[in-house]
């Protein structure tokens, strides 16, 4: 089975530990737990990933707090 990369960001804050998701409307969720992370979840760019996040933090900014880092998964 051929292994799936791409990339996320990742969310610290006192809450836990959760990935940013691709396609938020579609999986009705914008935040993850790594274990539960789908191929169709990761984004194909660092670029995409934090262009999202980006556009994220402009509607929620209860997340401004949050520490974040991009991160490469391979599923």
């Amino acid at each position: 089975m051929e292994k799936i990369k791409g990339y996320t960001i990742k969310s610290t804050s006192e809450e836990g530990i959760y990935y940013l998701v691709n396609h938020w409307q579609k999986h009705k969720t914008f935040w993850i737990e790594k274990e539960n992370l789908k191929p169709e979840m990761l984004f194909k760019t660092v670029g995409y990933a934090q262009r999202s996040l980006k556009r994220l933090l402009e509607i929620m900014e209860d997340y401004r707090t949050d520490k974040f880092e991009v991160v490469e998964v391979v599923l």
